[in-house]
Parts: C-alpha cells; sequence; structure tokens
C-alpha cells in the first residue's frame, strides 16, 4: 500500500468524498438563501435610474414653470417616482451576489426595519418634549424614505468594513 500524508489511499478518497459532500451541502445552502431572498435581475437598475431621472425632470420642469400642472399632482407623483426607484433599488440584485452580500442585505433589512419602528415609537413622545402634541401622525413618505436611505447607509458601512 502507498503511504500518504493522510494514510492509506483509501483514507485519502473518503477524506475526498467527505470534503464533496460537504462542498455541495454549502453550495445547496447558499442556492437555498438565494430562493428565500429572491431578487430582480440586475437590468432593473436601469429601470430604477429611468424612474429616478423622470421624477428629478418632473420636479425641475414643474420649478421652472415649464409644465403646469397643480402642485398636489406632481408632490405625489414625485412621492411615487422616488418611492418605486428607491424600492427597485433595494430589490435589484448586484453584480457579485455571493453569501456574504446576501447575508449583509439581510442585516441591513432587518436594522432598517428596526429604525422605523424606533421612530414610530420614539417621534411622538421626541414631539410632545418640543411642544407639538403628542398624538401628531408620522408621515408615511418620511417613515419609507428614511427607512430607504437609513438601508443604503447601512449597507454602504457593512461592504466597506467587510
Amino acid at each position: 500500500m502507498v503511504k500518504i500524508l493522510f494514510g492509506t489511499l483509501e483514507n485519502v478518497k473518503y477524506i475526498c468524498q467527505i470534503e464533496q459532500h460537504t462542498l455541495h451541502l454549502n453550495f445547496t445552502t447558499m442556492n437555498k438563501i438565494q430562493q428565500d431572498l429572491p431578487l430582480l435581475p440586475r437590468t432593473f437598475k436601469k429601470v430604477a435610474f429611468g424612474i429616478l431621472f423622470l421624477t428629478v425632470s418632473l420636479i425641475v420642469l414643474s420649478k421652472l414653470d415649464l409644465l403646469t400642472f397643480e402642485k398636489e399632482i406632481v408632490k405625489a407623483i414625485t412621492k411615487t417616482g422616488l418611492l418605486i426607484s428607491l424600492l427597485l433599488f433595494v430589490l435589484t440584485r448586484n453584480k457579485i451576489e455571493d453569501e456574504l452580500t446576501l447575508r449583509i442585505r439581510l442585516k441591513a433589512f432587518t436594522s432598517a426595519f428596526i429604525y422605523g419602528v424606533l421612530i414610530v415609537i420614539i417621534k411622538p413622545f421626541i414631539n410632545f418634549l418640543f411642544g407639538d402634541s403628542f398624538l401628531s401622525d408620522i408621515d408615511v413618505y418620511e417613515l419609507l424614505l428614511s427607512m430607504f436611505f437609513f438601508y443604503f447607509f447601512t449597507i454602504f458601512l457593512m461592504k466597506k468594513n467587510r
């Protein structure tokens, strides 16, 4: 029998089979995680940039009085366009999407959700302390926008500190 560093040749074959099985389990685990978090294809980033560009151009054209729409209509369209474009940015997969980036994405989702809940809980107390009504309602647009920006900030910090 041929002696190898790990013992006999049969032991080496056994170790290789165990490693192959482990790699297969890791690969199926990563595929399961990617299936649990379905993301949009990368081409949707172009759609998000297009919607964002249209939204910003609508704001600029209405401020320059080149478009004559009611302010409430422009305000509603810009809020909706901005939220849709940010949502598409969040749900679109990156160029390199591995287990680490998925884990970072899930941590950022979680922290943004917790941030939103804390804002809803704490903001009435802050308003009460500074003289506003305790029952002042939080604007949904303001809450969602702050959650999106918190998500992007968290993603940026986590990817920077890998």
